[in-house]
């Protein structure tokens, strides 16, 4: 239904079409077949010239026919850092804001289709929660140092408003050669904090890395890609 509108200059143009070459074999006569082949030849120069329009055009379908996402929706997408709103979809592109850094983007259909990796518009319960990984690697600690910053972190986390105290994560995850590398998964329930409980996150290890006397160059704080549960209410 996006190309309706389109319809009656489509047939206005294929009707002149249809009358010049009619008209150019009555007066042309033999030539008309080389005229006839001259347009079929601009024909598929346009059509060369258009196809990535019309390559849009068909993707612009393809995401209100299967859902894809809708204005509001809030998505990871391929090559785009953080988290982006949706804000209009167009009969080529979808208009983008991008609100780690507030600014607002264009992007073809085309792109848009291939490059979303998570949405947060397929709900399957009633409370979203956002998701933050962080894997904190540590050189050259001990086994009991590595066992006190884990249940420091636990600690100070928890206080952290904004947070589901259940299900927050601090774990000793693996070695990475002389690295202890250590993962901690917290869930935002509100997503209007997620910002504040991220800087709060980080601010917590900073302080307790501090405390510990760690030298910051044999540190590593490394946010993972940012994925997200449902919780059911039923």
């Amino acid at each position: 239904y996006l190309l309706v509108p389109y319809f009656p200059k489509l047939f206005q143009i294929a009707a002149i079409l249809i009358v010049a070459i009619k008209a150019s074999e009555i007066l042309l006569g033999a030539s008309a077949g080389a005229l006839i082949g001259l347009l079929g030849g601009a024909g598929v120069a346009l059509g060369l010239l258009l196809k990535d329009i019309i390559y849009d055009w068909f993707c612009t379908v393809i995401i209100y026919a299967d859902g894809l996402y809708k204005p509001g929706d809030v998505i990871v997408l391929d090559g785009v850092s953080g988290r982006v709103k949706i804000l209009s979809i167009g009969l080529r592109s979808t208009r983008l804001l991008i609100t780690e850094w507030g600014y607002i983007k264009k992007l073809p259909n085309s792109q848009m289709i291939s490059g979303i990796f998570a949405s947060w518009s397929d709900k399957v319960g009633d409370t979203v929660e956002w998701g933050i990984n962080l894997n904190l690697k540590i050189d050259g600690i001990s086994s009991k140092q590595t066992r006190r910053i884990c249940q420091a972190i636990k600690e100070n986390v928890s206080s952290i408003d904004g947070l589901n105290k259940e299900k927050i994560l601090v774990v000793f995850s693996r070695l990475e050669q002389n690295a202890r590398v250590i993962k901690i998964r917290v869930f935002v329930i509100d997503t209007k904090l997620y910002y504040d409980v991220q800087n709060n996150l980080n601010l917590a290890v900073l302080e307790i890395l501090e405390n510990e006397e760690i030298d910051q160059l044999h540190v590593s704080l490394r946010k993972e890609l940012n994925w997200w549960t449902e919780i059911s209410m039923n």
